[in-house]
């Protein structure tokens, strides 16, 4: 499992003034992530439309074996990037050090279209200095924010 943002003690900030946003990354801090969360299965509960979460993990590639952690241009320029490959109205969330989680509202079939885009976009890899592993999973009828989390994380992760 990726460390999490929220158990790193004694650096710096991680997360802006406002709450909402990584200082680093302007991207959804934890906490503003888990409350769109929490709205999007209520609004699944309501309409009974599936909505999807996509778990993307990046890694500095030395060799086609060997990995080491992203320094933070990588982290700026991978985030930069991923913004421009997703939606407006989809919430992306930087959960770990090198760990973001997409909400996909539109359901499954959005969800894999934007996988296709992450593994088609070049860019994404930093000139093909990082490696991405992907998963996803799509809601369940009545199921919880925790439960799809859960899911989440212990779904396969796959190269392209």
């Amino acid at each position: 499992m990726e460390e999490r943002l929220t158990q790193l003690h004694g650096l710096s900030p991680l997360f802006s003034h406002d709450g909402i946003h990584d200082s680093q990354t302007q991207l959804a801090a934890p906490p503003f992530f888990y409350e769109q969360l929490r709205r999007e299965v209520a609004l699944s509960l309501r309409t009974q439309l599936s909505f999807s979460l996509v778990k993307i993990v990046f890694a500095k590639k030395l060799t086609s074996t060997e990995t080491r952690p992203v320094s933070a241009e990588d982290i700026l320029h991978f985030s930069c990037e991923l913004r421009t490959l997703t939606r407006g109205s989809e919430c992306i969330g930087r959960l770990g050090i090198n760990e973001c989680v997409v909400l996909v509202s539109e359901g499954e079939i959005a969800a894999q279209r934007l996988i296709t885009r992450l593994y088609a976009t070049p860019s994404l890899l930093v000139n093909h200095t990082l490696h991405i592993y992907l998963s996803m999973v799509t809601s369940l009828p009545g199921e919880s924010g925790l439960k799809i989390l859960n899911r989440l994380d212990k779904a396969a992760l796959s190269t392209p």
